[in-house]
């Protein structure tokens, strides 16, 4: 709730102690969440009527209240991105438990008190929070209940291998099948590898003679088919935030559905949503929902001609100093100025600049291609001698980051300085499922350096200097490079005097 309770000027502690739930959210909540509960302005505020966000666990409300929320949220089936401050420092736990009893027993909703000590007891366990939550992070912790799902009957079927388009379910080779008995749909239920694609079959309960409209959203590939008739489809490789809408006549009653997914390897996730005869707002047939899906403008960002794209805002999945690099043959890199390495590489599409670019544009942004890898989450030098078993979380040894220059050839180099040398890291592209990096010291005296190339991966020697990494990638290395594998599945090479070392990334 933004601005759920603040202190009237001149008023005292003791006085705002003094009255109950109701009166405190009439004077300090009603402006943005209506006095009716269901949103202010028309809901351009979450409602608190009927919202699981704040009849279910009672941590999950507290949280919000105590350090605040951003980003983006879907309350009954619409998305919001507001940013709601932290009320912890001026809310005492009895003020907390006051407000927040009265909104779960109020407008319909009719949830169990909370009480100054559970508040209080929240508070202990999130101290150390210093920033507001993020919907997906709260969500982990305190799920929503799912509201019953319109589909029954509902089976998926398996089909493992790299499909370049949905295939014909019906010559395709079949791996399981199985019943889904939440009627919910997910790209991520059951054991399957990279690559696969999946057929689910069901019956959509209409309830109500109409025009339904439904909502598709998808990475990789999908297709949903009423009656036989075809009503949205995604046909190409990308991520989620491409969704597509479209609409068919049903009478009241069951009518088969067909649903067909095809995951390409990285990221993956569905989400199909519906509307009524008497619903306005989204009702999901998939455990993601629409809480996947962009409420910004898709703005991709690619390289111009044969200059490279340079991104330098927030991108999941490595550190907040990551500078993205997009070279025009469809080879990425995401390389962390925090750990001195590059964490993330991929290829197709580069960055998707709707979320930076558009209103407070907070968050993280996943690279846009396919095949995504990351390589590693430490800092990435460290000297022989801390890396005899295991690589060290916090090594010994200071690299500093000196910034990078754009070749003239589609290319570029970061500067580092690390056990007193100066480190040049040099990166080009090889076609469009190839990146080679190059990494030498001006130093010829100095001592060997460690340099971590893959930490939290599986990887297999496959002979002749190439290495092939859990999830599609394959890394080979210059004949004569000192190579090792440790303990505890770090690979890692080692830099000596002025001798490169030259790394080939490529997808198999």
């Amino acid at each position: 709730m933004k601005r759920l309770v603040l202190f009237l000027l001149g008023a005292s502690a003791a006085a705002v102690a003094a009255q109950d739930g109701g009166q405190l959210y009439a004077l300090n909540c009603s402006a943005c969440h209506g006095n009716d509960g269901k949103g202010a302005t028309g809901g351009a505020f979450p409602p608190l009527a009927n919202s699981p966000w704040v009849t279910g666990d009672p941590a999950l409300p507290v949280k919000i209240v105590l350090h605040g929320l951003e980003g983006v949220v879907e309350v009954a089936g619409k998305t919001y991105n507001l940013a709601m401050p932290p009320h912890g420092a001026v809310l005492g736990d009895a003020e907390v438990a006051a407000v927040l009893s009265f909104v779960r027993s109020s407008w319909g909703n009719s949830a169990a008190v909370i009480t100054s000590e559970q508040v209080k007891e929240v508070r202990a366990q999130s101290a150390e929070r210093k920033q507001p939550w993020t919907g997906p992070e709260l969500l982990k912790d305190h799920p929503l209940k799912i509201e019953a799902s319109a589909l029954s009957k509902l089976t998926s079927r398996a089909y493992f291998g790299e499909f370049q388009q949905i295939p014909d379910f019906s010559t395709a080779k079949q791996e399981n099948i199985e019943e889904e008995n939440d009627g919910l749909i997910s790209a991520s239920h059951g054991l399957r590898p990279a690559n696969f694609a999946v057929l689910w079959e069901a019956e959509f309960n209409a309830p109500a003679d109409g025009e339904y409209t439904f909502k598709l959203d998808s990475d990789d590939l999908s297709r949903v088919s009423i009656k036989g008739t075809m009503v949205a489809e995604i046909l190409e490789i990308g991520p989620m935030g491409r969704a597509k809408e479209g609409k068919i006549t049903l009478a009241k009653g069951a009518h088969p559905i067909r649903i067909e997914f095809v995951q390409g390897g990285g990221d993956m996730g569905i989400s199909l949503g519906w509307k009524g005869p008497g619903v306005e707002n989204w009702k999901w047939l998939s455990d993601q929902s629409g809480r996947g899906a962009k409420p910004w403008p898709n703005i991709p960002v690619q390289p111009l001609g044969s200059q490279l794209a340079i991104y330098r805002n927030f991108i999941g999945g490595t550190t907040p100093r990551a500078i993205g690099i997009g070279f025009p043959t469809g080879v990425n890199l995401a390389w962390s100025a925090d750990n001195f390495a590059p964490e993330l590489v991929w290829h197709g599409l580069f960055m998707d600049g709707g979320r930076h670019w558009t209103d407070r544009g907070t968050g993280d942004e996943p690279p846009a291609g396919q095949d995504v890898a990351r390589l590693s989450n430490a800092p990435a030098f460290a000297a022989l001698a801390e890396t005899t078993s295991r690589w060290p979380e916090k090594p010994q040894l200071t690299t500093r980051f000196r910034g990078y220059k754009l070749g003239a050839a589609s290319d570029l180099t970061f500067s580092l300085e690390s056990g007193g040398c100066r480190l040049l890291d040099h990166y080009a592209a090889d076609g469009a499922k190839t990146l080679v990096r190059t990494l030498r010291s001006d130093a010829a005296a100095a001592e060997p350096l460690a340099v971590l190339l893959v930490r939290g991966k599986a990887v297999t020697a496959a002979g002749n200097g190439t290495y092939e990494v859990e999830g599609g990638l394959t890394l080979t290395l210059k004949a004569g490079t000192k190579v090792r594998l440790l303990e505890d599945g770090s690979l890692t090479a080692t830099l000596e005097g002025k001798a490169p070392i030259e790394i080939r990334y490529s997808w198999r």
